[in-house]
């Protein structure tokens, strides 16, 4: 009876936190079908009516065909860069003994430690030395190189759990260390390599800070979220067609993470099991 009675008392709880954290995302849907003025004078009340009138309008304004176009764009090459360099990356790493190779993990995981904002202004210089300022080839390689240490340091980790005794028998099959990897330690990183492939996709179809400061202006290279931002100044809050555009932009990343969340589970629990 004690038993259930904690049960109970801790559902209301997480129901409790749950309708807390989700509160701003619901109001965020409601206030999307309203006109300015019942925004600001009926912020929590719901619509008078449901008329997607104003995400068509927001559809065409902001030019989303171009923009979802770019956001794909974005995170699909981030995401098989980083799917194919990193793991390559962190067994290498991982299976190579001595000072170097420590340091080169090292300096691969800098970038974790050190707070974005504290280097942002050099990246952002450097990238304009390049003449890749206002570039989609020059947010795609930032984007890569930002997402990669923490993509590396999760891989690194899960490597040195896989058995080392079964590259060492495909080695006296006479496979290379090249098919061993792809045929043997590849598919064995799969429950890691799924985590680290839905985490950079959210994180890169979300990105708005690298977004701005890379391409800046350029309206033709934006993503869809550094478009939205663009809308609010000193001068003006362009709030009617802010908010529909906020809902259109969380569609997709939240079907992505809602159809792919049991993997991020299942690979984190792999390392922990390995660990």
């Amino acid at each position: 009876m004690k038993k259930a009675r904690k049960i109970s008392v801790l559902s209301i709880i997480v129901f409790i936190c749950s309708v807390f954290w989700l509160m701003p995302l619901l109001l965020i849907f409601i206030n999307s079908f309203k006109p300015y003025n019942d925004m600001l004078q009926q912020f929590l009340a719901l619509p008078k009516s449901w008329s997607l009138d104003m995400y068509i309008e927001t559809w065409t304004k902001f030019d989303f065909p171009l923009l979802i176009g770019n956001t794909l764009l974005y995170t699909i090459c981030t995401v098989l860069i980083i799917a194919l360099l990193a793991p390559m990356a962190a067994y290498k790493l991982a299976r190579t003994k001595g000072k170097l190779s420590g340091v080169c993990f090292v300096l691969i995981i800098i970038p974790m430690m050190v707070p974005f904002q504290s280097y942002m202004i050099t990246l952002t210089r450097l990238v304009a030395n390049l003449g890749m300022t206002g570039s989609k080839i020059g947010y795609i390689l930032v984007s890569t190189g930002l997402c990669m240490p923490l993509a590396v340091y999760m891989i690194h980790g899960f490597v040195k759990n896989v058995p080392i005794e079964l590259e060492e028998c495909a080695c006296i099959d006479g496979a290379s260390k090249v098919r061993t990897y792809f045929n043997i330690v590849l598919p064995l990183l799969k429950p890691i390599l799924t985590t680290v492939v839905v985490l950079d996709t959210l994180a890169t179809w979300n990105d708005i800070i690298t977004n701005q400061l890379i391409v800046g202006g350029n309206a033709k290279a934006m993503n869809i979220q550094n478009a939205l931002y663009m809308q609010f100044s000193a001068q003006t809050a362009d709030w009617e067609h802010a908010l529909p555009g906020i809902v259109m932009s969380m569609i997709p990343s939240l079907i992505f993470f809602v159809i792919m969340q049991k993997h991020i589970v299942g690979g984190i629990t792999a390392g922990a099991v390995k660990g």
